[in-house]
């Protein structure tokens, strides 16, 4: 597999391959959930853009911070209020939230009320369709160029699967939307 993987670099720079496997990488309940494979695609894409993977919420938080360019801002104001770089405690968000509403409203990203809204509602109102996530895929390859292109290439997916028809299906939309 690896060999595979240094041909496909090889034959093109456009290619980000994200190796992985899925039920090292899926939640622990995560197979009752219909959704359980996109869910583990966009963790593992998150991931791989150096976004919180475990809080698919505080992802997506990270990303618009991102796309409107203050992200890097957002990072060292939030280190300077907590003292720890926001990559180490992100994923103890419960324990942070007022910091996190610190240094956006004093960056001028939301104001008090907004980011105190968001804090106590971005988990509850999270949802993501496949739709979207190859949207994220899609808007990723457009802004690395013309023709770049994500590889995810998954192990032991059969064995995760099983005859499991939900599991089957959720796999096969994300590919056809892909």
């Amino acid at each position: 597999l690896k060999k595979k993987i240094t041909e496909i670099e090889e034959y093109s720079n456009d290619v980000d391959v994200i190796l992985f496997n899925v039920d090292s990488k899926s939640a622990t309940d995560s197979k009752m959930n219909k959704d359980a494979i996109k869910d583990v695609f966009m963790k593992v894409f998150n991931d791989y853009l150096g976004y919180c993977g475990s809080m698919p919420f505080l992802a997506e938080f990270e990303r618009k911070l991102d796309m409107d360019g203050v992200y890097d801002q957002f990072k060292d104001k939030f280190a300077e209020i907590n003292g720890a770089p926001w990559i180490k405690v992100r994923e103890d968000f419960y324990f942070i939230q007022d910091e996190i509403i610190e240094a956006v409203t004093s960056l001028g990203i939301m104001s008090e009320s907004e980011a105190k809204n968001w804090a106590e509602n971005a988990q509850n109102t999270y949802n993501l369709s496949i739709d979207k996530f190859a949207e994220y895929v899609r808007k990723y390859c457009e802004s690395k160029g013309k023709n770049h292109h994500v590889l995810f290439l998954v192990d032991e997916i059969g064995q995760y699967i099983a005859d499991d028809s939900k599991l089957m299906l959720n796999l096969q939309t994300v590919t056809e939307d892909l």
